[in-house]
This record gives C-alpha cells, sequence and structure tokens, in this order.
C-alpha cells in the first residue's frame, strides 16, 4: 500500500501535491505526449499541456453521457490526451465502474458492454447494508449507496479506493469530489483525501478512521466505492424522492414496530406462500425497525469520522475542528462540476473541458464556478454577459479564452441547438425511473455526436495549451 509523504505525519498540511500523485502524473504525461504527437501537436517532454475532462453532475443522465463522450474521444484518439479525469455526483458513478478496469482507456468497447452491470442479487445488497448498520457513522448515504447499486447500476463495487494507488498511468488520474456539509470543497483521491482549500488531506485509506487532535486514535476499514459512489449520487434528487416516501415509511415502520414481538423473529420470505415471492435472506422485520426508521428519522447523509477532530497545527473552522464526524455530501449542490479541484497552481490547469450534462440553465455552473473563484482569489476566464443569454438556448460547444494563470475552458452542453432545439429534453429529467435501453442508446448518441462535430476544436484548444504551457515554461 502507498504511503509516501504520510509515513511521517498522518496529516499532510500544504498547497502542494501529494508525492503519489506527483508520481503518477509524471508518468502518465509520457503517455500524453504520445498520444499528442500522434495527433500532430508539437510539445516537449517537460512542456506537456496539463489537460482535464471535467463532466458535470446530473445522476443517470449524466452517467450514461459520459460512457458516450468517453467511448467517442477515444475513437478520435483525444482520450489518451487527458491528464485528469475529475466527477462530481452522477459522473463519478460511471468513473468508479470504469476505473474498476485498470486498462479501461484503452478498450471503452468492454465498458459499454457492461453497462447496467451484472445484476446485484437482493440478498447481496441487504447483507451490505446489515453489515454497515453495526457501524457508528451508518447514514443515510449507505442507504443510498446500496439502493443505487442495485436499482440503477445493477453492480456492487466493494473495492476501496486505495487500491487503485500502485496502478499503471494508462488511465487518467482520477479526482472524485464532494462538499462537506459547511460547504468546504472536499475530494478523494487514490492516494489521498481532504479539503483543497484548507490544504489538509490525509491518505485515502485513512479516510473514515479516528482521529484526535492529529493522532490515529483507530484505523477503521476504508470505504468501499458503494458508500463512495452513495456519497456523489445526485443528493438533491435523493432527498426529493425519499421525503416523497419518508412520511408514508415512517408510519409503515411505526405499525411493523407496533408487531414487532409477532414478526421480529420472521424474515420477510414467511410473508407470502407465492414460491416466486420468497426472498431469501431478506432482513427481518426487527432490522427495518431498530435499524432503518431511525435513520430515516435522524435524516444525516455522508457521516464518517473527522481528521481534523481537535486538530490544532493549521488553522480550520471552529466548526470542523469541534465536530468528531464530517458530513460528505453531493458536490453539486454546491458547483455541479469539479473546478475548484482544478483551479490555481496546485495542479497547473492549461485546459479544461466541460460536459455539461446538467438540466436547466446551461450557465448556472459557470457562473457559480467564477464567483467561487472569486472568493478564493484564483484566476477564472472571463464569461462575457452575452454569452449568458444563450442559456436556454445554448450552442454545442463554446470556448472561454484563460489569461496569465488561468485555464481555457471547452464548454459542451449535452442538449444544445443542434440536437434539441436548444431545450432540455423532458424524457431525460433527474427526477424519474432508471432510464430503459432505449433512453440510454438515445444519450450515448447524443453524447458521441457532440465531441465527434467539436473535435476539431478541442484539437485546436489543444494545440493552444500545448504553446501556454511552453510559454508558461519559458517565464519560469
Amino acid at each position: 500500500m502507498y504511503i509516501g509523504a504520510f509515513s511521517q505525519k498522518l496529516i499532510r498540511g500544504g498547497s502542494s501535491l501529494c508525492a503519489g500523485e506527483q508520481d503518477y502524473v509524471h508518468k502518465r504525461k509520457q503517455l500524453v505526449l504520445e498520444a499528442l504527437h500522434r495527433l500532430e501537436i508539437d510539445c516537449s517532454e517537460d512542456s506537456v499541456p496539463h489537460i482535464a475532462l471535467l463532466p458535470s453532475g446530473g445522476g443517470q443522465r449524466a452517467a450514461v453521457a459520459l460512457l458516450g463522450s468517453l467511448h467517442q474521444m477515444e475513437k478520435e484518439a483525444l482520450l489518451g490526451t487527458l491528464l485528469y479525469l475529475g466527477g462530481v455526483s452522477g459522473s463519478t458513478w460511471s468513473m468508479a465502474s470504469l476505473y474498476n478496469d485498470p486498462e479501461w482507456s484503452s478498450n471503452i468497447d468492454r465498458a459499454l458492454s457492461k453497462l447496467g452491470g451484472p445484476g446485484v442479487e437482493l440478498e447481496q445488497a441487504t447483507a451490505w447494508l446489515v453489515e454497515r448498520a453495526k457501524e457508528e457513522d451508518f447514514s443515510m448515504t449507505d442507504l443510498w449507496g446500496v439502493l443505487t447499486s442495485f436499482l440503477v447500476f445493477l453492480q456492487m463495487d466493494l473495492r476501496r479506493l486505495s487500491e487503485e494507488a500502485d496502478r499503471s498511468a494508462s488511465n487518467p488520474y482520477p479526482v472524485y469530489c464532494a462538499i462537506e456539509q459547511s460547504c468546504k470543497w472536499f475530494e478523494v483521491t487514490p492516494h489521498e483525501a481532504g479539503f483543497p482549500e484548507l490544504g489538509l488531506f490525509i491518505h485515502t485509506s485513512l479516510l473514515g478512521s479516528k482521529f484526535e487532535s492529529g493522532q490515529l486514535l483507530e484505523k477503521k476499514l476504508e470505504m468501499d466505492m458503494v458508500k463512495l459512489q452513495g456519497t456523489d449520487v445526485l443528493f438533491l434528487c435523493s432527498v426529493s424522492l425519499v421525503l416523497c416516501f419518508k412520511n408514508f415509511l415512517c408510519r409503515l415502520f411505526c405499525f411493523l414496530k407496533a408487531i414487532c414481538p409477532y414478526l421480529s423473529l420472521l424474515d420477510w420470505k414467511m410473508c407470502s406462500t407465492d414460491p416466486d415471492f420468497l426472498l431469501p435472506s431478506f432482513p427481518p422485520v426487527s432490522f427495518l425497525t431498530k435499524d432503518i426508521l431511525p435513520l430515516l428519522l435522524k435524516w444525516e447523509w455522508g457521516t464518517t469520522n473527522s481528521f481534523l477532530y481537535k486538530y490544532q497545527d493549521s488553522p480550520i473552522p471552529a466548526c470542523l475542528k469541534s465536530q468528531q464526524q464530517l458530513h460528505l455530501v453531493d458536490a453539486g449542490l454546491l458547483i455541479n462540476v469539479a473546478y475548484p479541484s482544478f483551479l490555481g497552481t496546485r495542479r497547473e490547469m492549461d485546459l479544461i473541458i466541460t460536459l455539461e450534462y446538467s438540466a436547466g440553465n446551461m450557465f448556472e455552473t459557470l457562473t457559480l464556478a467564477k464567483e467561487y473563484a472569486a472568493a478564493v482569489k484564483k484566476p477564472f476566464p472571463e464569461i462575457h454577459a452575452d454569452i449568458l443569454e444563450d442559456r436556454v438556448w445554448p450552442k454545442d460547444c463554446y470556448v472561454f479564452e484563460g489569461q496569465g494563470d488561468a485555464p481555457s475552458i471547452v464548454y459542451m452542453p449535452l442538449f444544445n441547438q443542434q440536437n434539441c432545439r436548444g431545450l432540455f429534453c423532458a424524457e431525460f429529467t433527474t427526477f424519474q425511473r432508471p432510464f430503459n435501453q432505449q433512453k440510454i442508446n438515445f444519450l450515448l448518441e447524443t453524447a458521441k455526436s457532440n465531441i465527434q462535430r467539436n473535435r476539431d476544436v478541442l484539437l485546436r484548444e489543444m494545440k493552444k495549451a500545448a504553446l501556454s504551457r511552453q510559454r508558461k515554461k519559458g517565464w519560469r
């Protein structure tokens, strides 16, 4: 297991990247350089442009569309130019699935063939939930993570993200983003997890362990990808959907609790004589009334032990210092694209390719990101007011030129004038049942066509990014 900079001090402070990410990025640049040369983009080994693909959130719509976009980028020989892939909300669902394969970027067809997963047995899902309920940080995130895995993606990914730390650099470096409920940006990579604004991180394998005053008190098992995906679900969607049924569920569970003396020893499989209805190993009613009902009533999300509890070595908000637990929720509540992790000098981005899969105002995320950048004093490209007038009827591609240290942004709305008459397609709203195969195919093809139409724009901006990196190197 990679420990790197954390071998001497468990909490790492500073604005630089950890040694593990630096090493991965260095190796990845060798592959990016080869990909750029195949596209006849001239650059040297020490001036490889830093290019990140940042897909937005958007529930299953974003998860499916991202696979289509990546598939077409591979066909256009563009995928190999990416140094980073950073996601929030629904886009992280696909990321988690993709990175289950250490070589996914060289065979995206295989990833597409797995869309929908092999299916999850009810026994497996409930067994996972029963085990999680034994932990003191059991929260709504666990429930939502397993429901998403069971109902939407049809696969239970039990990997730990830190297991990817020692992989080869054949894929873009992944960055998963969330926010702490105090609205502090939080990121998790194979090497470390923490607050980029505060410059405080721990090794990813220690996320969830008990700390006090910077000292490790108890090592806990790192969260698996099921819970991590639960953290990154479209929180607004999950809250809205669950709220619709919360009162009904609470009344149902109260009824079950009242009759629990008669049912607590029975499994649900005994509630029907129909053989097709039997559900072996479904949890007993006592589990539902003692564990799930209190969870619904408590309504707490993203609970995990805080590594900053009583931390003294760096100034941090009092709310983080005094809390024994963090509450990590969907980053889409703040900004629906992972811009905060890629602004400034920490990762030194030259070009950000934003795949906008959101619903509603197509430029809301950009506006929020610009406001965020101004608040934390990080450079961001200028967004002209006349472009914002396209928010309901956007084009399929915009370029926002970066000046100085600001990265350029290629901004690509999924639904646009080219494919949806500029109106968000009502059939693909976030608040609905899992998509059928027809809808999945439409999203895949729509996302592919957006990349295909704008290949020349992407190539042009990649060339400009290479020149920008060369100039920056010349100034130093």
